[in-house]
């Protein structure tokens, strides 16, 4: 039996363990289990709780399909909440090894039930092994891509993770699947690519739908946010704050020297015990990604 928590920030979903409670587990298999929406418990992704020789406390993210992530925005907010509740940090502001590198994290409003959480997600990098290199600089910015015949204009940079952004006057769902999913399994992207659809509202709001890399539409990204208000900064003048509306809700990004901060909720759902009955086959080897 294995005990878990269920937390969601703005909609995005997640299942929390201890490490001490999965040992001998194999954390990829026990992801696509748990996350399994009919057949599991159902979340966009599984965190682990692990501690850490670097930080506060270390944070180990997987996808639903069992693939590891090196980071998540709206993630290490419920990871942050988690910790905090559970006694396992002892003040509200602390620091969180991640594998995107070492993230501080404030807990600025608290409920039983939900929080604020306040995140430095560190800088963009636009010239990154995950992102393509087709300009003198380095910088992947307003290039075209060619989908079925059709040419695209995308831009991506490495924010936590890899994200493209493709800038539209409307938010279309059925469009969002259908070319995030090309572009997420493009050749260019051999790490593959998470893929996001932004709307300019105005220079203080901008409207994001993401196509998350092995998991599919989601109703929030939160690096995914962080990275549509770099570019809409850049390329469309908004502001240095910005708010993102997401179908899950909002997010607050500030763009400051030391990084983007990203304020948002962060929510308990539930508690329980999940039975799982795989044979133990050794636990994974993080340090190797």
């Amino acid at each position: 039996m294995l005990k878990f928590c269920k937390y969601q920030g703005t909609g995005n979903d997640f299942i929390i363990v201890k490490q001490s409670e999965i040992d001998g587990v194999t954390y990829s298999s026990l992801a696509k289990n748990v996350c399994d929406r009919r057949f599991g418990i159902g979340a966009d992704g599984m965190i682990v709780v692990a501690p850490s020789t670097v930080a506060d406390i270390r944070m180990i993210f997987y996808n639903a399909d069992g693939s590891i992530a090196t980071m998540c925005g709206n993630g290490i907010r419920c990871f942050a909440k988690y910790v905090y509740d559970h006694g396992l940090v002892g003040q509200t502001s602390f620091s969180v090894e991640t594998l995107a590198g070492v993230l501080t994290v404030e807990l600025v409003s608290m409920t039983n039930e939900e929080s604020n959480v306040r995140v430095n997600m560190g800088c963009p990098c636009y010239v990154h092994p995950a992102v393509p290199k087709v300009t003198s600089d380095g910088k992947f910015i307003n290039q075209t891509i060619e989908l079925e015949g059709e040419p695209y204009t995308i831009s991506s940079l490495f924010i936590g993770t890899i994200h493209t952004v493709m800038f539209v006057s409307e938010i279309d769902e059925k469009m969002a699947t259908h070319l995030g999913e090309l572009i997420e399994n493009h050749a260019m992207y051999p790490q593959k690519t998470n893929v996001n659809f932004c709307r300019v509202i105005d220079p203080h709001h901008i409207e994001v739908l993401t196509w998350e890399k092995g998991v599919g539409l989601t109703l929030a990204c939160g690096t995914g946010s962080a990275a549509c208000a770099v570019l809409s900064r850049q390329l469309y003048q908004c502001d240095q704050s910005i708010t993102v509306s997401i179908k899950g809700g909002t997010l607050l990004m500030e763009q400051e020297e030391d990084g983007v901060y990203m304020t948002g909720p962060a929510r308990l759902i539930c508690t329980g015990q999940y039975v799982y009955g795989e044979s133990p086959q050794g636990e994974q080897d993080l340090d190797s990604f």
